[in-house]
């Protein structure tokens, strides 16, 4: 934390950048897949698996 004046900022130190998950061709039919279920929606899944849903 660092004190400026009258205001406090709270920081978070990162020390590795997140890396990007490869998933294997079977991996990603299956999320697609996922989809395509009743009541299911792109963006609930693409949560569900950290992915971006565009």
């Amino acid at each position: 934390m660092f004190k400026t004046g009258q205001s406090e900022i709270m920081g978070t130190v990162l020390t590795e950048p997140e890396r990007r998950r490869r998933r294997t061709p079977q991996e990603k039919i299956a999320i697609v897949q996922e989809t395509f279920q009743p009541g299911s929606s792109v963006s609930l899944v693409a949560r569900r698996h950290n992915v971006n849903a565009n």
